[in-house]
């Protein structure tokens, strides 16, 4: 008899039925994936039973429910079979049975077989035998671990389960997902000899990131030395593992405990669960895809105490604002000897995480051998890289398909630059000002509202409110939207306006009793804004126009829009209107620097800083020499877009278009290249650097200009400051000129 075969979709539905009929929680998810597992057993000719299951240790239902009705009633309906189902569709039929919300707070992204197979067969490449020790230290459900033993088993043909008994070790935080790596595994084996437990000394459930690496660390002759070396974790986390006199003495008094203490986390101790493989230097490659949470919920996540620690005992005692993913690839650094592949996210080349990261590795003598920057998830809203890490030397390296002399910390071609320094300069433009965070919607109005509202007592309060998205509409932005800005007003003076009056106390103050307690100090002024920026609005004053940049922007390009607007938090505005400034924020010199040095990646958007900008810039005194240069770009640029209709997006991305050679673009063109060479000039630098080609790629700077400006710019941010750290030696003060 022929059984159907079920598909992967199907079977992720009917678990997750299975479970719910079960009442849900965790006994309930065990018990399915026991059934899951098994129906995978027999389509290989194997028998895996509840009772081995309960005698290995695996999949602990504790009273849960028995699962053999599962497999007629919803599982494996009319004998539906999963022979053509891959072994890492058990992994996926757990990820569907979690809650989302687990898996966003876990940072972890359970991987497809073809990317794991990728990251895999280059990391080993390089050291691929018999003896080939492999370890990940993220494995989840074994993805990574799966890859690794075909890959293994194919390139030096030898015995699937010769390498997964020699070569394999894993580890995860959810005991769940490890018992599925170690089933999986053993599935993989297709010897029904091999006990389940085949694999418990070598696919661990822990902490991997906390625990012993040397195993020189333990005091000699400990009677105990996992207990100890638990010990040993457990009094360095309150003290965040910063060395010093407190933890010594920590330290110190573990031999006089008549009780060992335990730490809150378990630890994972690689000395001691892998000692011939750490005696000998390390695991030869370290592979799999690390959880990252982004930079503001790594405390959240996993606590102050722990975060800490993590600092302390991997990155020297600071990350600032890196993601948690470096943890992870630090740790990978400190266990292997030799090869790295992994998939993180593509933040992984920015500001601090790049710092703290790759920048911290490349410093130690490792090298990015290949690197993929930006891509989707295939399964989930986030951005990934793949990278490659080694200690061989290298002649050339992979960035994005293509050959490079070397790759960055900042996964850019070429050899690192020096980190620029913090300056203290008279800097010849206005302070840029994040814009007005209004917080709700209450007081954001449509044109409808607006026109009602402002013909009555208070209708000056009702002004245009701009948006990032405005921004890129038409050329020479307007509002879509208007705001109430009444903060300054006190509430008697309010009640001048009926209408208005009825607006604020109805609506906008039911809504700012709900952000109370996130927002305490709305209580005074609770009709106001959140962050209101007065001092933009002052220095705005006077102005007919301001200059405006999205922060989140495919295209990092000013656009001169009208003072007399309330500007949202998702612009940043310089208040001015002098087409110097113009020119310089709208040459290639600043934007370089304002993307590798005063800036980071949101997606494949950037996200502007000027306070970083304005603190290591290497700015000229003066800006007035470029200003004839930003007038016939204003000019050009107004010519382009009233002819198109068109915003600032559509304009520059008509100056992209390779097709595109009318007189007004192929203007704006050349006056685009006239403020990179008038800004180049200023600087003294060679104007050829600045010089914009018109490829099939789009209109701008080649990498390797944009590398060459990049590196005359430091040159002169670090001459700045050797130069002021000279004059304040010789005046006997001192200048701080730390990386920024």
């Amino acid at each position: 008899m022929v059984h159907p075969v079920i598909t992967p979709r199907a079977l992720r539905t009917r678990a997750r039925s299975a479970v719910a009929e079960l009442g849900g929680g965790p006994s309930a998810v065990a018990a399915v994936m026991r059934s899951v597992v098994a129906g995978f057993a027999r389509a290989r000719g194997m028998v895996l039973t509840d009772a081995a299951l309960d005698a290995a240790g695996l999949l602990s239902r504790a009273d849960g429910p028995k699962s053999d009705h599962l497999l007629s009633n919803y599982l494996f309906l009319d004998g539906a079979a999963v022979d053509d189902l891959v072994l890492e569709e058990i992994g996926y039929v757990y990820e569907a049975l979690l809650e989302v919300s687990s898996r966003r707070d876990n940072g972890a992204h359970y991987t497809p077989p073809e990317l794991a197979d990728e990251v895999v067969a280059h990391a080993l490449a390089p050291v691929a035998s018999a003896d080939a020790a492999v370890v990940d230290i993220a494995a989840g459900t074994g993805v990574f671990l799966l890859a690794s033993a075909r890959y293994l088993a194919s390139s030096c043909e030898r015995p699937v389960a010769e390498i997964v008994t020699r070569c394999l070790y894993g580890a995860d935080i959810d005991p769940v997902a490890v018992d599925i790596a170690k089933l999986s595994l053993w599935l993989l084996c297709e010897d029904p000899s091999l006990p389940l437990t085949f694999l418990d000394d070598r696919i661990l459930c822990g902490n991997s990131l906390v625990g012993l690496v040397d195993a020189d660390e333990l005091p000699a002759g400990v009677d105990d030395p996992q207990a100890y070396a638990d010990a040993m974790v457990a009094v360095a986390l309150p003290l965040g593992g910063r060395p010093g006199r407190r933890l010594e003495e920590a330290y110190a008094a573990l031999p006089r405990c008549r009780r060992l203490p335990v730490p809150a986390v378990r630890p994972i101790h690689w000395a001691l669960a892998a000692p011939a493989v750490m005696a000998r230097g390390g695991f030869d490659a370290v592979v799999g895809n690390p959880p990252y949470l982004g930079v503001k919920r790594v405390r959240d996540a996993i606590g102050q105490e722990l975060r800490d620690y993590l600092a302390h005992t991997l990155a020297a005692g600071t990350t600032r604002r890196a993601d948690y993913v470096i943890y992870f690839l630090l740790r990978a650094a400190a266990l292997t000897r030799g090869e790295i592949g992994l998939i993180t996210t593509d933040s992984i080349s920015e500001g601090d995480t790049a710092r703290f990261g790759l920048g911290a590795l490349l410093d130690r003598g490792w090298q990015v051998a290949r690197a993929e920057r930006s891509a989707p998830w295939p399964t989930a809203g986030v951005r990934f890289a793949k990278i490659w890490l080694t200690t061989r030397p290298l002649d050339s390296a992979w960035l994005d398909g293509r050959s490079v002399p070397a790759i960055t910390g900042t996964l850019e071609d070429g050899f690192s630059l020096p980190e620029p320094a913090r300056l203290d300069l008279d800097v010849p433009l206005p302070h840029g000002y994040q814009g007005t965070i209004v917080l709700g919607r209450t007081l954001v109005l449509t044109p409808t509202e607006a026109e009602a509202l402002g013909r009555g007592p208070l209708g000056h309060t009702v002004r245009p409110y701009l948006s990032g998205e405005d921004l890129v509409t038409p050329c020479g932005s307007t509002a879509s939207r208007f705001v109430l800005d009444v903060g300054k007003l006190g509430l008697e003076e309010l009640a001048e306006d009926r209408s208005l009056a009825r607006l604020v106390r109805s609506k906008v103050r039911a809504e700012r009793r709900r952000q109370f307690v996130k927002y305490p100090q709305l209580k005074e002024r609770w009709w106001g804004f959140l962050s209101p920026v007065d001092e933009l609005y002052r220095d705005a004053s006077g102005l007919s126009h301001v200059i405006a940049f999205s922060k989140h922007s495919k295209h990092l390009w000013p656009v001169l829009v009208g003072a007399d607007h309330v500007f949202s938090n998702g612009l940043v505005v310089y208040p001015t209107q002098d087409p110097a400034a113009y020119a310089f924020l709208a040459s290639d010199l600043h934007r370089v620097w304002a993307v590798r040095a005063g800036g980071t990646m949101l997606n494949t958007a950037y996200r502007y800083n000027p306070s970083r900008l304005r603190a290591t810039y290497p700015f000229p005194a003066d800006l007035g020499p470029l200003s004839p240069a930003g007038v016939a770009l204003l000019a050009a640029l107004d010519r382009v877009g009233e002819e198109r209709r068109i915003g600032i997006t559509g304009v520059l991305n008509l100056v992209g278009d390779p097709d595109a050679h009318d007189p007004a673009t192929t203007d704006l063109r050349q006056a685009i290249a006239d403020v990179n060479h008038a800004t180049a000039r200023l600087h003294d630098i060679d104007e050829s650097l600045a010089t914009p080609d018109l490829t099939p790629s789009g209109f701008g700077l080649t990498p390797t200009r944009q590398r060459a400006l990049m590196a005359a710019l430091v040159d002169q941010n670090l001459a700045l400051a050797e130069k002021a750290q000279a004059s304040a030696e010789t005046s006997g003060t001192s200048v701080e000129t730390s990386p920024r």
